[in-house]
C-alpha cells in the first residue's frame, strides 16, 4: 500500500485553523485585560449585535456547542456582565442580554476590536478582500 501524499504544510484546514487561531490570538490582547476568555468574549459580541438571544442561539450563532457557551454564560452571569430574563416565548428558555456593567465592558474593548480588524482588512485590496469574503462565505455556507 502507497502512503498517500500528505503535506501538512498546503492541507487547507490547517492553513485555515492557523490563520484563525492567529487572529484570534491578537484580538484576546483586546478583551484580555478584562479577564474574558475567548467564548466569553464571543457572547458578549453576539449579544451586543443581537439584544437578546437565547444561549442555544448564540451558540447556533457562534458555530459553538451549547456546553462551552452555558459555561461562559455563567461566568459572565456571575460576573454581573450579562443579563437573564424570562423568555416570553419559550418558558423552557431564558433570554440573555448585555447588562449595563457588559454594555459599559463591551464598549470600551469594541474600539480596539475594530482598529485591529481593520489593521487585518489594510493587509488587502479591496478586491482581494472581497474575495477573501467570497471564500469564507463559501465555507459557511456549504458551498
Amino acid at each position: 500500500m502507497t502512503k498517500p501524499e500528505f503535506n501538512l504544510e498546503d492541507f487547507l484546514p490547517y492553513r485555515l485553523s492557523i490563520a484563525a487561531n492567529t487572529v484570534s490570538k491578537r484580538i484576546a490582547k483586546t478583551y484580555a485585560p478584562y479577564k474574558l476568555s475567548r467564548t466569553q468574549w464571543r457572547v458578549m459580541a453576539v449579544l451586543a449585535s443581537c439584544e437578546k438571544m437565547t444561549a442555544q442561539s448564540v451558540a447556533d450563532k457562534t458555530g459553538m456547542d451549547k456546553t462551552t457557551v452555558s459555561r461562559a454564560v455563567g461566568k459572565l452571569l456571575d460576573r454581573k456582565l450579562i443579563a437573564r430574563c424570562s423568555n416570553e416565548n419559550d418558558g423552557r428558555s431564558a433570554q440573555l442580554s448585555l447588562s449595563i456593567a457588559g454594555k459599559a465592558t463591551f464598549a470600551k474593548i469594541a474600539p480596539e476590536a475594530l482598529r485591529l480588524e481593520q489593521e487585518f482588512k489594510d493587509m488587502f485590496s479591496d478586491t482581494d478582500l472581497a474575495m477573501l469574503t467570497s471564500f469564507l462565505d463559501k465555507f459557511v455556507d456549504g458551498h
